[in-house]
């Protein structure tokens, strides 16, 4: 695979299931999500050249699905809307607007996991980047599962306050 191939798929797969969600929340059919998205992927794919590195290309794949989702809500008229046209213009701008700090919570996101106690880390790791379920976890430790919640409610929190004092100081 060449580079550019590369560094397309690369930040594709970044946006990929923010940019489903975004126009199943937008056109309200599933099938139609799902052959939008794979439009807006062709048109970045073409227009991928035109990309400027270093700019926010989460902000560019969604402009390039927002107006395949409006296109589908013109083209589809007969589809009942279940909001004015204004909402789903307010609703682009502020998916839009979420996408420019995503990366920034990710990468403190990242910082704090490193905080993390190793047991908690470890915790973490089972359960969410191996989908170890709660109930198995409880087998391979020996916690009982309602101690386990808890616990990850505890890790839960401490994250989102260490993100949170991230954010503030990056003043995002």
């Amino acid at each position: 695979m060449d580079n550019k191939s590369t560094k397309f798929f690369q930040l594709y797969a970044s946006v990929h299931g923010r940019l489903l969600s975004y126009i199943m929340m937008m056109v309200h059919n599933q099938a139609a999500s799902e052959d939008l998205l794979q439009e807006t992927a062709a048109i970045m794919w073409e227009k991928f050249e035109q990309f400027q590195e270093g700019t926010n290309f989460s902000a560019w794949a969604f402009s390039i699905a927002r107006n395949k989702a409006f296109e589908y809500l013109r083209d589809n008229q007969k589809t009942k809307k279940l909001f004015r046209s204004e909402f789903y213009e307010r609703l682009a701008h502020v998916a839009e607007e979420s996408t420019n700090d995503c990366s920034l919570r990710i990468k403190a996101l990242d910082v704090c996991l490193k905080k993390l106690n190793g047991n908690d880390q470890k915790l973490v790791d089972l359960r969410y980047r191996s989908n170890v379920p709660i109930k198995d976890i409880s087998l391979k430790t020996g916690k009982p599962i309602s101690t386990l919640y808890r616990h990850f409610s505890k890790i839960m929190g401490l994250l989102r306050i260490c993100i949170s004092r991230s954010l503030a100081e990056q003043d995002i």
